[in-house]
């Protein structure tokens, strides 16, 4: 006899497919809540794009998008930041390079594909590096030949034998993104002082080779950004230890939000806190098409070449950056700031962001004095950075920071997460009048769906730094 489920197994049978259903579309709700996020994050002000040096001011595009411009102005930085050997400032007592870390994150059909720009810009060195580094093989595999050959001889006319001539490191400056562990440490030890880039415009190439067993290069990048000494020893290297002594790297990719979340899985390595972020979402729009339209890749042949003459400038003329005092007290005390106000987001992420996003604004401002000396024919050992392109390195990391802070509210996670606004706890404390009881704070929090554990972490953590305790549940607000 067949059995009918009871009145009360349809109802848990029915309440949970309507759960299920509540929940894909609050997730769903959410995300769109946090792609609007996405929408406003700032563009570069009109006012950074005067006065640069000519080389980047012949870099700019007409027809095209402000989102355009940004992300084409990202890759040229980033790809000139690999080919300006030489160059080195001091930041916290330490020699750095201007090699500079940028990810570009919008969904797919954005227009991301004009970061192409930057690869134009340094095709010609790196097809010389290779050409270069394909004649030293072939003139050792000629060497060696030779050097068997007589070293046969002398065999049998026991005389003493040559020296084998030893292999010449074979350099490349455009690291692929399908690498391994072990290569990507070859190539860069083969690369020694003239440094690499990792420039891609998918994301998920990178992404894919990292998850390999013979990937996990993270603690490289990580290295790299700090020129911090990489060593390895394992077997695969043969019977020679890998060493490679202030590794110097240059990274750029573009990708998917989702593609994003696969390259970072998680805040924890470091890793997020060393890259300049760009992230955005517009409306879609058809943009004209004609024979008429110019090649982009045509147009920056001709300025790859001025490139190749930047970087043999560098190469025979090593120079020191420096800051005036002036615009280190100015980055002092706008970083100092930064970091108090940090201590509203409750996102111990974000301080390490502010202390390495304050030394990117030395290394985008030494990519530009290094160009501004190469076009003036200076060749002075040391170079002093100017108030403008100080001040244009300020604007861009400050401008960037903000689409740092909206990506990792959606850090950690091994899917993707729907963006958080990042001012929600600063909203929280402005909103508190200067005065104020615990009981007002649990009004204003409600709004904000902080529980009242949310509610006390916060207020302790204020106290000292934006607020004062009077009395027990009674506080005031410390002038700025």
């Amino acid at each position: 006899m067949t059995q009918h489920p009871s009145a009360s197994q349809m109802d848990k049978w029915t309440n949970g497919h309507y759960d299920h259903i509540e929940k894909e579309t609050d997730a769903e709700e959410s995300y769109w809540q946090g792609e609007e996020l996405r929408k406003s994050t700032p563009i570069f002000p009109d006012d950074l794009y005067i006065n640069l040096p000519d080389l980047l001011n012949d870099c700019m595009l007409e027809e095209c998008t402000s989102r355009e411009r940004d992300i084409s102005f990202l890759s040229n930085l980033t790809a000139l930041s690999a080919v300006l050997p030489y160059t080195f400032g001091i930041y916290n007592h330490k020699k750095y390079s201007p090699h500079l870390y940028c990810v570009v994150i919008a969904p797919a059909g954005s227009g991301k594909s004009i970061a192409q720009t930057g690869r134009y810009l340094i095709e010609d060195i790196h097809s010389q590096i290779l050409a270069n580094s394909d004649l030293q093989q072939q003139n050792y595999k000629s060497a060696h030949n030779a050097w068997q050959s007589q070293a046969s001889h002398k065999n049998k006319t026991e005389e003493d034998q040559p020296e084998e001539p030893q292999t010449p490191p074979f350099k490349m400056l455009i690291i692929p993104a399908t690498t391994s562990y072990t290569r990507m440490q070859i190539q860069m030890q083969d690369n020694g002082s003239q440094g690499s880039i990792i420039f891609d415009t998918e994301a998920q190439t990178l992404s894919n080779a990292n998850h390999l067993d013979c990937g996990n290069f993270d603690n490289i990048i990580c290295k790299c950004f700090e020129h911090e000494n990489i060593d390895s020893s394992y077997k695969t290297n043969g019977m020679r230890p890998i060493y490679i002594r202030h590794p110097m790297l240059a990274l750029f990719l573009t990708g998917t939000p989702g593609q994003l979340n696969g390259l970072l899985e998680n805040t924890e390595n470091g890793m997020a806190s060393r890259i300049i972020y760009y992230t955005f979402r517009e409306m879609p729009f058809w943009k004209e098409m004609g024979d008429n339209l110019i090649s982009f890749e045509e147009h920056f042949k001709l300025l790859a070449q001025r490139v190749t003459q930047l970087y043999n400038f560098c190469l025979n003329h090593p120079a020191m950056f420096h800051f005036s005092n002036k615009q280190w007290n100015r980055l002092n005390k706008l970083f100092a700031k930064l970091l108090t106000d940090v201590s509203l987001e409750n996102n111990d992420d974000l301080q390490a962001v502010i202390k390495r996003y304050a030394f990117l604004v030395m290394r985008i401002s030494m990519i530009q004095t290094r160009i501004r000396q190469f076009e003036n024919n200076d060749i002075s050992p040391d170079i002093y950075c100017s108030d403008v392109d100080f001040e244009r390195s300020l604007q861009l990391v400050l401008c960037c920071y903000e689409h740092s802070r909206l990506l990792l509210s959606s850090m950690p996670s091994g899917t993707t997460k729907p963006l958080i606004n990042p001012d929600i706890n600063r909203n929280f404390f402005n909103e508190l009048p200067e005065c104020f009881t615990r009981e007002d704070a649990n009004q204003i929090g409600a709004k904000y769906n902080f529980n009242p554990r949310k509610i006390s972490r916060l207020l302790n953590t204020y106290t000292g730094l934006k607020i004062k305790k009077l009395t027990h549940g009674v506080y005031q607000k410390l002038a700025d």
